[in-house]
């Protein structure tokens, strides 16, 4: 709601959560964990920063993600050309074995079936 319909919120250290309407209206949540474990509740101090990062892509790190050498659709228009060879070195074979298997006596116009 906060992201759409201009709501706001706070939430402080102890898990309570302060939620501010549009219109100005205040409504507060308290954790229902503070009612059976009130020791639990208490903060548990400041987030550390970040360290500051060097301008290497990795860093110490030993593993990353692999860069991509092409994009989708030049890895989609590969795979389609290929296929599309494939296909087409196979139709150029059986015509072949079914020309060498009729005889040259029996051999019809260029191989190509008749338009329907």
């Amino acid at each position: 709601m906060k992201t759409f319909w201009g709501w706001r919120e706070r939430q402080l250290p102890d898990g309570t959560l302060i939620l501010q309407s549009p219109s100005g209206h205040t409504y507060v949540t308290t954790p229902g964990s503070a009612l059976l474990f009130p020791s639990l509740c208490a903060p548990t101090g400041d987030i550390p920063p970040p360290e500051p990062t060097g301008a290497e892509r990795c860093g110490d790190r030993t593993t990353m993600m692999p860069l991509r050498t092409s994009t989708r659709a030049q890895n989609r228009a590969h795979r389609i050309a290929t296929e599309r060879h494939q296909n087409h070195t196979a139709r150029q074979t059986r015509h072949l074995s079914e020309a060498w298997d009729l005889g040259p006596d029996h051999a019809v116009g260029d191989g190509e079936p008749p338009p329907f």
